[in-house]
């Protein structure tokens, strides 16, 4: 009869463990799980509790088999939910944490009030609950661990949940978390065999290790990442100078052009005229039938030789060569794109950097990459056609950039207002409404950044060839960063980085 009280309470116990957990993990990031999803987490919780008390003592004191029942349970919620796997882990574990936290505190809190009922206190750390009333204790603490969860997030500061659980560093803080409370475990749960105490000590110790090794390896690729930026910043000022030259060159050329074109268009007028006035000559002096046939001719070569030339001219355009991405619908789009610039007097430039394929395969799908390009070239075809501005200038680049792949356009036209990009990605909001921006193209941008755990950052020029670029950089950090010139008229804000 005895193993029934302790099969129970071991049972109840796990159960309140394993159900705060859950709770914990859908108010921290926030996640509304429909009627479904809550009936096979609690069906979940009650199996693996059940499994846990079924097993032999000596199979629970090992340890293995919690952070096996934590990790099939992260594999659980990946499956229902469909997060992120570092979101899962960092969200979860900490979940964990404060349930064990609240589950200490619980028993404490009924331990008090079933004292006088429970009679004298071991004399060892090991409690053997063979009792009736040791259930009567497990239920009224799982009913205070469920309440301690409910009113953490009635506290004004968590009812948003938890943020910075969606931050690349949240699963380092969730394992050094874990490990410390998985070493705490150890000297709280009556474990009385010295290899099942190092042993839980050495699972404590490995699991903060791991922590420390992703934080050391992350750092590293920060630093990294930071190189490959400022080497990005360098080579974007390169490009940049370089087009200016470019730019300077052919408005040299196209005011030659121009300056031909009006000499010889009033040159070939001043020919028309004078041989009008040649045949009306000659049909007063009487000239001959002859003179006047070769004057006519002569009149219609020169109106045929000024149509042709300003029918040719009015088909010129300058034949940009972009770089292949070798991919033929983005290739086209980058064409597309191009005529548009032409037609509209804009100068367009493409970098292509590293495999695009690649890019395709790995960072995002092909269909969102070409969904996006489209957005942003057309985003920055209003603005510079909204623009006063005499520089006429677009450059997109796409690649790779340091350890990452990153797509950007750059252009002259008009800036973004303060109050567009701090609403932007909150709902549809443009800076040139009236010239044919919806804001939608930034809304599927942070659906996409989302989805990807890319990063958005915007940089504002004062000066130069462009005004302003925008930069989707697949670092997995969903950052949203504000790079300009004038940061002290942007409100703080989560959202967002000012520098």
């Amino acid at each position: 009869m005895s193993d029934i009280f302790v099969f129970w309470t071991e049972a109840i116990v796990m159960m309140g463990i394993f159900l705060s957990s859950f709770y914990i993990f859908s108010k921290a990031i926030k996640y509304t799980a429909p009627s479904s999803h809550v009936i096979l987490s609690v069906l979940w919780c009650l199996l693996l509790s059940l499994l846990f008390a079924v097993q032999p003592e000596t199979m629970q004191q090992s340890f293995v088999i919690r952070p096996l029942m934590s990790l099939v349970s992260i594999i659980f919620i990946l499956i229902i939910t469909k997060f992120k796997l570092d979101t899962v882990i960092s969200a979860y574990l900490l979940a964990l944490g404060f349930s064990y936290v609240f589950m200490y505190i619980s028993a404490l809190i009924a331990a008090l009030i079933l004292f006088p009922l429970l009679g004298e206190p071991p004399t060892d750390f090991y409690i053997d609950f063979d009792r009736p009333l040791y259930v009567l204790l497990a239920i009224l603490t799982l009913a205070l661990q469920l309440f301690l969860s409910y009113m953490l997030f009635r506290i004004r500061r968590f009812r948003n949940g938890f943020p910075f659980l969606f931050k690349g560093y949240a699963v380092i803080l969730a394992l050094m978390i874990a490990g410390s409370i998985l070493s705490f475990t150890t000297l709280t749960t009556g474990i009385s065999e010295p290899y099942y105490m190092v042993s839980f000590f050495v699972a404590g110790i490995l699991i903060i290790g791991v922590g420390i090794y992703i934080w050391i390896r992350r750092s590293i690729k920060a630093m990294q990442r930071k190189w490959a930026m400022e080497n990005n910043e360098v080579l974007h000022r390169q490009e940049v100078k370089g087009l200016r030259h470019d730019l300077q060159l052919e408005r040299e050329i196209n005011e030659n052009l121009r300056t031909a074109n009006h000499n010889l268009k009033h040159r070939l007028a001043s020919m028309e005229e004078s041989v009008v006035k040649l045949i009306e000559i000659g049909q007063r002096t009487g000239a001959s039938a002859e003179f006047e046939s070769e004057a006519l001719l002569a009149l219609k070569d020169i109106r045929n030789l000024a149509d042709d030339y300003y029918a040719e001219v009015s088909r010129v355009k300058v034949d940009t060569i972009l770089p292949s991405t070798n991919i033929r619908a983005i290739d086209d789009l980058f064409r597309l794109f191009a005529e548009r610039f032409a037609a509209n007097d804009i100068t367009f430039k493409l970098k292509v950097t590293g495999s695009i394929v690649y890019m395709t395969e790995n960072s995002i799908k092909q269909g969102k990459l070409e969904t996006m390009i489209g957005d942003h070239l057309d985003d920055a075809l209003i603005a510079v056609k909204a623009s006063e501005n005499s520089t006429r200038s677009v450059m997109a680049t796409i690649g790779e950039v340091g350890d990452c792949y990153e797509f950007t356009v750059l252009d002259s036209g008009i800036p973004f207002e303060v109050d567009t990009l701090v609403r932007l990605g909150t709902e549809r909001v443009t800076t040139h409404a009236n010239e044919g921006g919806s804001g939608v193209g930034f809304m599927k941008t942070f659906e996409t950044m989302r989805e990807c755990g890319a990063s958005l950052i915007i940089t504002e020029n004062s000066g130069g060839v462009f005004s302003k670029s925008v930069s989707i950089r697949f670092d997995g950090q969903n950052q949203y960063i504000i790079e300009t010139y004038r940061p002290s008229d942007f409100p703080a804000s989560e959202r967002y980085a000012v520098i």
